[in-house]
């Protein structure tokens, strides 16, 4: 007896290994971008990672989540070192594979410390502002071209980017961020300072992917996979729950009811 249950355990133990063997394993890099992704192996990784998982992995893959800054996953990515980036967009990563069904989206926001008296007006109003930005991040074409023509452009970079342009905000060495709404508002939230700010003027919204590698053979079945997946998990209400763990909603229902309400 002892010996067919020795031989049943190393037959089991033997198809684990070959399924761990031939598993395939995806690895995503970005730098942290809470609550869109945040801290890998945590109990709340961001919520374009936990979507990705329940995509991707009862399909057979093994989703791996590297972070690092912004602008080397771009590069290694478009390099074929990675299989793909977390919150691209078409104007960041330009030739890279994405698929039909957005992963995320994002409304990029001008925040000003609460007690700043200044308003703004249009575009002119920038004139002279220091504006914190992230090195490599693209924010639209509208914000873009004003900053460019009147403020003071500032520059962060690495691993704490959003919350080194947030504290020098606060400290009074910039005037103004432009960020994502709800990424300013997790970061900001996390420091325990939410309430230090005021979202003054929103620009462009758009949607967010899972970008994937142009040198990649497999990255177009990746792309398809992740689109039906995503219509799949909407169906199911399993994407509204994973949303919810991040205090957000489902972004098609919330245009939806903002459609309804302007009807």
């Amino acid at each position: 007896m002892n010996q067919r249950l020795g031989a049943l355990f190393a037959l089991g133990m033997s198809l684990m290994t070959v399924g761990a063997a031939t598993a395939q394993t995806l690895t995503f890099a970005a730098d942290e971008w809470c609550p869109v992704n945040c801290a890998p192996g945590s109990e709340k990784p961001g919520y374009m990672v936990e979507i990705a998982e329940a995509i991707l992995e009862p399909l057979g893959y093994q989703v791996d989540y590297q972070q690092i800054t912004w602008a080397r996953a771009l590069l290694m990515t478009r390099k074929g070192q990675y299989d793909g980036v977390y919150a691209g967009t078409p104007e960041e990563a330009t030739g890279f594979v994405f698929p039909s069904e957005p992963q995320g989206r994002y409304t990029i926001g001008l925040f000003v410390r609460k007690d700043d008296p200044w308003r703004y007006d249009e575009a002119s109003s920038l004139k002279g502002k220091e504006v914190g930005l992230i090195i490599d991040y693209a924010y639209g074409d509208d914000i873009e071209l004003q900053m460019e023509r009147f403020a003071e452009r500032r520059y962060a970079g690495g691993a704490k980017a959003l919350e080194q342009n947030i504290r020098t905000l606060l400290a009074g060495h910039l005037d103004m961020i432009v960020e994502d709404v709800n990424s300013f508002a997790y970061k900001a939230t996390e420091l325990g300072i939410g309430d230090q700010f005021r979202l003054e003027k929103t620009f462009t919204e758009d949607n967010l992917y899972l970008a994937l590698s142009p040198a990649k053979a497999p990255s177009h079945d990746i792309a398809r996979a992740l689109s039906n997946g995503m219509k799949r998990l909407r169906k199911s209400g399993e994407l509204q729950s994973i949303m919810e763990k991040y205090g957000l909603q489902d972004w098609v229902q919330v245009h939806a009811s903002e459609e309804t309400v302007i009807d």
